[in-house]
C-alpha cells in the first residue's frame, strides 16, 4: 500500500493543478472564433447503456464547466455525441461521421471493448486523435491512446501482492476463458519465474457464464494451495464466492480488478466477507473511506464530484464509468491546452506529453507506447458488513 500511495501523492498533485485550471480556473473573454470540436462515441441505449450514460453525463458536465470558465484557447468547446447503441458496427459508422463529416479535433469513447477495437482502424486511417475509454489493449497505433495500465499489468500486480504482502508460495490460479481472464492468467504464468520458490500448483478455468464452480474448486481445494488467485469479472466471481463457502474453503483469495463491482456484492452477499477475500479494484470504490487529506481523494475525486454535482445535483455520486470518462476527456482537453491548437497533429503530439494522475492510473504515454499508465492504480480492498474497505482497513 505504501508504494501505491507514494505514486499517487506526487502525480496527483501535479495533475490536480491542470484539472483545477481546466474545470474551475480558466479566465479571459471569449472571442468570436470557431468552436473546438470534440467527438464522443458512447452507448446510450443497448446492453452497455449503463456505461455509456454516465460517460455522456460526465463529459457533458466537464465541457459545460470548461466553457463556463472561459473555454479553451479563448474558444468554446463543442461536443458531437454519437450513440453506437452498444454495437461495434454502429461505432464504426459513428467514428467515420465524426472524423470526416464533423471534422472533430479528437474523439473520446466508447463504452465497450468491441466498439473500441472496431473504431481503432478508422481513427488511425483518418488521422484523428482517439482516447479510448473502453478497456482495450492493442499494438501501437500513431493516433490511438489507451487509458490505464491494461489487464496484463493488473494481473502481475495481484501476483506481486500475493507473494510479497501475503507470503504466498503455493498458488492456485482460477481464471475465466474470456479476454479478461485469459490476459490476466497468461501474464502471471509468464511472470511467476521472477519469484524463486513460488509456483502455481494448479490452474483451473471456467466460462464467464458458468453457474457452478464446484468441480473446479473441489480440485483446487485438494491441491492445498496457500493462496488462490481469481481472475474473472464480478458476476462470475460471485458464483466462485458462493461455492467457495459451500465447500468450506478457507484458502486466502486475491482477485483481479474486475471483481469488486456492485453486481458481485449483490450476488455474492457475505460469502466474500472479511479478509479471506482480498479484491483489487479502483480506488473509487473505497474513496469515501479515505481521510479528506488523502491526495487521491482531495485532488482527483473531489474535483470530479464537484463538477458532476454542480450540474446534476448533490444526490449524484460518481461511479467508475464517470471516472474513466473523466480521464479520457481530461487527456484530450489538457492536450489541446498544451498544444495551443486544435489541429489534429498537434493534439496527437501533445497527448504523448500530457501527464496527470487519473482514476485508472497515471496518464503517461510515450512516443513508442500509448498504453496510458505505466503501473496499475488499483488498490486491495475487503468486504466488511456489506461495505468495501481499503485493505487492511485503512490506507497506510
Amino acid at each position: 500500500m505504501r508504494r501505491v500511495s507514494r505514486l499517487c501523492i506526487g502525480a496527483a498533485l501535479f495533475g490536480s493543478v491542470v484539472f483545477s485550471l481546466l474545470l474551475f480556473g480558466q479566465a479571459g473573454p471569449l472571442h468570436a472564433a470557431e468552436p473546438i470540436k470534440i467527438g464522443v462515441v458512447s452507448s446510450i441505449i443497448g446492453p452497455t447503456a449503463f456505461i455509456g450514460t454516465p460517460q455522456k453525463d460526465l463529459i457533458t458536465a466537464v465541457v459545460e464547466s470548461t466553457n463556463k470558465h472561459g473555454g479553451l484557447l479563448g474558444r468554446q468547446v463543442e461536443l458531437y455525441l454519437e450513440d453506437d447503441q452498444s454495437q461495434a458496427t454502429n461505432a464504426v459508422i459513428a467514428v467515420a461521421k465524426l472524423a470526416r463529416d464533423r471534422k472533430v479535433a479528437a474523439i473520446v469513447g466508447p463504452s465497450n471493448t468491441d466498439s473500441g477495437m472496431a473504431m481503432i482502424p478508422t481513427c488511425d486511417q483518418e488521422q484523428v486523435p482517439f482516447v479510448l475509454t473502453a478497456p482495450c489493449i492493442g499494438d501501437y497505433k500513431k493516433w490511438v491512446f489507451y487509458l490505464g495500465a491494461g489487464d496484463a499489468k493488473e494481473g502481475m500486480q495481484a501476483l506481486e501482492f500475493a507473494v510479497k504482502a501475503l507470503g504466498a508460495k503455493r498458488i492456485a490460479l482460477f481464471s475465466s476463458t474470456d479476454n479478461h481472464g485469459s490476459t490476466l492468467s497468461n501474464a502471471v504464468l509468464k511472470d511467476i519465474g521472477k519469484y524463486p520458490g513460488v509456483s502455481f500448483v494448479i490452474h483451473e478455468k471456467c466460462e464467464a457464464t458458468d453457474t457452478s464452480m464446484i468441480p473446479q474448486l473441489t480440485k483446487i481445494k485438494a491441491a492445498n494451495p496457500d493462496t488462490l488467485l481469481v481472475f474473472m469479472q464480478g458476476n462470475t466471481a460471485a458464483v466462485v464466492a458462493r461455492n467457495y463457502r459451500q465447500l468450506g474453503m478457507t484458502t486466502q483469495v486475491v482477485t483481479s480488478h474486475g471483481v469488486p463491482m456492485p453486481s458481485f456484492l449483490k450476488i455474492a452477499g457475505d460469502a466474500a466477507e472479511q479478509g479471506k477475500w482480498i479484491m483489487f479494484g479502483n480506488f473509487l470504490a473505497v474513496v469515501e473511506k479515505y481521510p479528506d487529506s488523502d491526495p487521491m481523494k482531495r485532488d482527483v475525486y473531489e474535483p470530479l464530484k464537484k463538477v458532476l454535482q454542480e450540474k446534476y445535483g448533490k444526490g449524484l455520486q460518481p461511479n467508475i464509468f464517470h471516472a474513466v470518462a473523466s480521464d479520457g476527456i481530461r487527456a484530450v482537453l489538457d492536450a489541446i491546452k498544451l498544444a495551443g491548437s486544435d489541429e489534429r497533429a498537434a493534439i496527437r503530439d501533445a497527448l504523448e506529453k500530457v501527464r496527470f494522475m487519473g482514476f485508472v492510473g497515471e496518464y503517461a504515454p510515450t512516443a513508442t507506447d500509448h498504453q496510458g499508465s505505466p503501473k496499475p492504480a488499483t488498490v486491495p480492498m475487503v468486504l466488511k458488513n456489506g461495505e468495501l474497505y481499503p485493505y487492511p482497513w485503512h490506507r497506510s
